[in-house]
């Protein structure tokens, strides 16, 4: 087991940041600014590489790099997750070394896509994973991009292993995740659909890996912050002064309507790679007139 610092996924917000691109390649001083923004701001940490990140279109080297800078520029600041997940077992352990040699904090392991493993096939692949990470584990659930979705009985033996250090569920079956949180009570548990943050604060969730937080880091963090304080009033009504966004940025794939809202702030651009596409003349004016009634500054 890995003598690491970080042996759990702090509570609060995490940032799914994006990954900018520039003429085919990525935005190094792009990504550096946006890395500023989250370091200024009361997030707890940044998850690069996540599907926010757009990781299956990232070059290894363009890997090395992103993870590289999220290091330098956070130091001992903000913790860094690196989103090592694949359909292969074997492939996934070497992400997650390569991303401890490279100086990240934890490692985010989505569920293995199109092989479609049961039950008990990945319960091996996150032993394994887990067994053989230098660093603490992060299991990671999407059902609706996966296929494959795991169990409440899965999660609780899996809570059990010492170097499992969190778990994001992006199911929006609350029946499904009010299981899973029933079954794994010691596990950290973090919200990674953002429409229904408040609802998983109020089953007993430790936070979210946000996407929102890319463009409002600080009100994200209000509606975890006031719910750790007991504020269960004032998180809601933050919550609800966020809703119309969280709404607006489901209007297309993420992460392309946030990359359109960075773009419209004067960020980044907002290219993403294919096969994502930009958004529609129509979902975008939708989308920034929803961020400008929030009250971002769009350009």
């Amino acid at each position: 087991m890995p003598d690491n610092k970080i042996k759990r996924m702090p509570g609060g917000v995490h940032t799914a940041i994006v990954t900018p691109f520039d003429y085919g390649g990525i935005d190094a001083g792009g990504f550096e600014r946006l890395l500023g923004i989250q370091k200024g701001s009361r997030v707890s940490g940044v998850v690069v590489l996540g599907t926010t990140g757009e990781a299956p279109t990232v070059t290894e080297y363009e890997r090395d790099t992103l993870i590289s800078l999220a290091v330098r520029a956070l130091g001992n600041s903000k913790t860094v997750t690196v989103g090592c997940g694949s359909n292969d077992t074997g492939k996934t352990v070497g992400l997650c070394k390569r991303a401890a040699a490279l100086g990240a904090d934890l490692v985010l392991t989505v569920t293995p896509y199109y092989n479609r493993p049961s039950q008990r096939g990945l319960l091996r692949h996150y032993l394994t994973v887990a067994e053989a990470s230098p660093l603490p584990v992060v299991i990671y659930n999407v059902p609706s991009r996966t296929g494959v979705d795991i169990s409440a009985d899965t999660l609780a033996v899996l809570s059990e292993h010492e170097n499992v250090a969190g778990y994001k569920e992006a199911s929006t079956d609350l029946n499904s995740v009010t299981a899973k949180m029933q079954a794994a009570p010691s596990l950290p548990f973090f919200c990674g659909s953002d429409t229904l943050l408040y609802h998983f604060l109020c089953l007993g969730a430790s936070g979210a890996v946000s996407v929102s937080s890319n463009i409002e880091p600080d009100l994200t963090c209000e509606i975890t912050e006031r719910f750790e304080k007991g504020d269960a009033e004032g998180a809601k009504n933050a919550f609800f002064r966020l809703y119309p966004f969280l709404q607006a940025l489901a209007l297309d794939t993420n992460p392309v309507p946030v990359k359109t809202v960075m773009e419209a702030a004067g960020l980044i651009s907002a290219a993403v790679r294919p096969p994502l596409c930009s958004m529609s003349s129509g979902l975008r004016s939708k989308l920034l007139y929803a961020a400008a009634d929030l009250g971002i500054d769009i350009k």
